[in-house]
């Protein structure tokens, strides 16, 4: 679907401001709040917006352990022909975060998980080894404290798409600030105090 200038606008401002109200959009973007309950509502039917989430700091819900897991699902699981839907409803348990499907290779999905503990890590992937394993095999676990996580959205890069659309740039990270060098202190002479 093409987006038209003020569907990109609304959007980028929603993606910053999810719970703000079509006055409020209306108000700052200059289009009248009719437009702007149109736009948000087209782009509600187009499933361009799914929903309105909150963003959570899962260390202070107690949400300590992240991890990462690749897996292969096993020849075994090719005999039982696992479709979409039965991989669907294995992956909706509470403590999967994201899954994704890699289309070939060693590893043929990436899941993150998140956990309050290391205790309760570690029973999880025992239970999964222990019932599922004859589907698929975890090839790399990679166990992180919540702490460790630096970034956990994608506001940025939806901003990037809608103001460079039509003007698409390679992507590029972002370069590092100069570091600042403190001036040397110039020490004065005690003849220069007086």
């Amino acid at each position: 679907m093409k987006l038209t200038r003020n569907d990109r606008r609304v959007l980028g401002f929603l993606i910053e401001n999810g719970r703000s109200s079509d006055a409020e959009i209306s108000r700052e973007l200059n289009i009248t709040p009719q437009a702007v309950g149109k736009i948000r509502k087209k782009l509600e039917e187009e499933k361009i917006i799914k929903g309105y989430n909150t963003e959570v700091d899962y260390k202070r819900l107690g949400i300590n352990v992240l991890a990462i897991a690749l897996f292969k699902f096993t020849p075994e699981s090719r005999k039982t022909l696992l479709t979409e839907q039965d991989i669907n409803e294995r992956i909706k348990g509470p403590n999967i975060i994201r899954f994704y499907r890699i289309p070939e290779g060693d590893v043929t999905h990436i899941v993150t998980y998140g956990f309050r503990s290391l205790e309760e890590l570690d029973n999880y992937f025992h239970i999964l080894q222990t019932e599922r394993g004859h589907i698929s095999e975890i090839k790399k676990l990679f166990i992180l404290s919540a702490k460790s996580q630096r970034k956990n959205t994608d506001k940025e890069l939806i901003i990037k798409v809608l103001k460079e659309t039509g003007k698409e740039k390679m992507a590029r990270p972002v370069p590092p600030k100069k570091e600042q060098h403190p001036k040397p202190i110039k020490k004065k002479s005690l003849t220069e105090i007086r």
